[in-house]
């Protein structure tokens, strides 16, 4: 009896596991290319790592978080108790007090009317202030180049590790699933093998 016909699925499944492997190991190594005749090797993450940065920084601008979400969070947000507070800190503190000796002479009646116009001015004119505020961020603010500098400043290993950590699980069914795969095959060559 021939035994070689059995020994299929095992191989194929050796194979099918080992070249899935492979190939999610080669998703980050090697770091550099490697010259192996006139074809030169490396890794998709660090020889695409420009365009994967790029990718994801537009994903993340365009389906995530954008300029537009950032101002309707801005504009929702009740910054009258804030304003309140710094208001009220700036009329405490010394450096009011300390610096218009005019003012502080001026009777406590004055002054609490000058510190009530000032909040009512502020608060009034706060959606304005917001407006500015958003304009300025908007004109200065380039979250996508923001996105790209931080992947970018990650160390290759460490993105490894990010890249790892989310999903460890699914990378390792993958390399599971080529050598069921590799099994089905070499079963279905041993059939036809034997079936001769």
């Amino acid at each position: 009896m021939e035994y070689t016909p059995y020994l299929f699925p095992v191989i194929g499944c050796l194979i099918g596991y080992s070249t899935n492997y492979i190939a999610v190991k080669m998703l980050f190594r090697p770091h550099k290319p490697i010259g192996i005749g006139p074809f030169k090797i490396q890794g998709l993450l660090p020889k695409r790592r420009n365009d994967i940065s790029q990718s994801i920084a537009a994903t993340v601008e365009d389906e995530l978080i954008s300029m537009k979400d950032l101002t309707k969070v801005l504009k929702a947000l009740d910054l009258g108790p804030e304003i309140d507070k710094m208001v009220d800190g700036f009329f405490e503190s010394s450096e009011y007090n300390g610096k218009s000796e005019i003012l502080g002479r001026i009777n406590t009646t004055i002054n609490a009317y000058l510190h009530s116009r000032v909040k009512k001015s502020v608060n009034a004119n706060k959606d304005e202030l917001i407006s500015d505020f958003i304009h300025e961020i908007e004109r200065n603010v380039d979250f996508k180049d923001i996105i790209v500098k931080n992947i970018e400043s990650y160390d290759l290993n460490q993105l490894e590790d990010i890249v790892l950590r989310v999903s460890s699980k699914e990378l390792g069914y993958i390399t599971i699933i080529g050598g069921v795969l590799g099994f089905l095959v070499g079963l279905v060559q041993m059939a036809f093998y034997l079936g001769k």
